[in-house]
C-alpha cells in the first residue's frame, strides 16, 4: 500500500495513516498537525478534480480504467485492489456527508447530504451519457450497531442476520480462508 506512486496521498502520508511512521520528539505535535493539513488540502483538491475529469477525459482513456460499461468489466472485478478502492472512496464520502442521517430512527433531515449528492450524481451521470433520470428512488434499510454487542451475541450463541456475520468476516482478526473452508465442508461435503 505505501508502495504506490504519490496521488491523493503521498507515500508518507500512506506510512503516518497506517502507524508505520509516527512522529515523536519536540516538533511531533506540530508535525502530526502540518500533516492533517496537507493530507486535507490534497483530498479536498483530489474531490474538484473529479469535475475536470468527469468533464473532459476521454472515453477511451475511461475504458481502460474501467471497462466498458453494461459488460463484465474485467478491468475492475479481475482487480479486487482497484474494485475496493471504488467502494472505498464511495463509502468514504458517503460516511464523510452523512450517511447515517439516512438510516431509521436518525435525525428529521427528510434530505440528507449524503442522499442529495448521490441523487444529483446519478442525474449527472445519466445525463452526460444521453439518459434522462427521471427519479431516483433511495432507500437505505440501516441501524446503528456496535461491534462490541455483535462480538457478545456470537459468544453468547444468538443467532446472527446475514448482515451481521458480514461485518464480522470485515474484521480483520477473522480468517476468511479458514470460514469459507468450513462452509465449503458444510455445503458441499454433506
Amino acid at each position: 500500500m505505501t508502495g504506490r506512486k504519490n496521488a491523493m496521498l503521498t507515500t508518507e502520508d500512506r506510512r503516518w495513516l497506517t502507524g508505520e511512521k509516527r512522529y515523536d520528539g519536540e516538533h511531533a505535535k506540530q508535525q502530526r498537525y502540518q500533516r492533517r493539513r496537507d493530507i486535507r488540502e490534497r483530498v479536498s483538491n483530489s474531490l474538484l478534480d473529479f469535475s475536470v475529469l468527469f468533464e473532459h477525459i476521454e472515453e477511451d482513456e475511461l475504458e481502460k480504467l474501467f471497462g466498458t460499461p453494461g459488460t463484465d468489466q474485467t478491468e475492475v472485478t479481475d482487480d479486487s485492489a482497484l474494485a475496493d478502492g471504488i467502494c472505498d472512496a464511495l463509502a468514504f464520502v458517503l460516511r464523510s456527508t452523512g450517511i447515517n442521517a439516512m438510516h431509521d430512527g436518525a435525525a428529521t433531515d427528510s434530505n440528507p447530504l449524503a442522499e442529495r449528492l448521490l441523487t444529483e450524481a446519478l442525474y449527472r451521470a445519466g445525463r452526460k451519457d444521453g439518459y434522462l433520470v427521471q427519479n431516483v428512488d433511495l432507500e437505505v434499510d440501516a441501524m446503528a450497531f456496535s461491534r462490541k454487542s455483535l462480538l457478545a451475541d456470537l459468544e453468547a450463541g444468538n443467532d446472527l442476520s446475514p448482515s451481521e456475520l458480514r461485518v464480522l468476516l470485515e474484521i480483520e482478526d477473522v480468517d476468511t480462508s479458514a470460514v469459507q473452508e468450513h462452509i465449503r465442508r458444510q455445503l458441499l461435503e454433506e
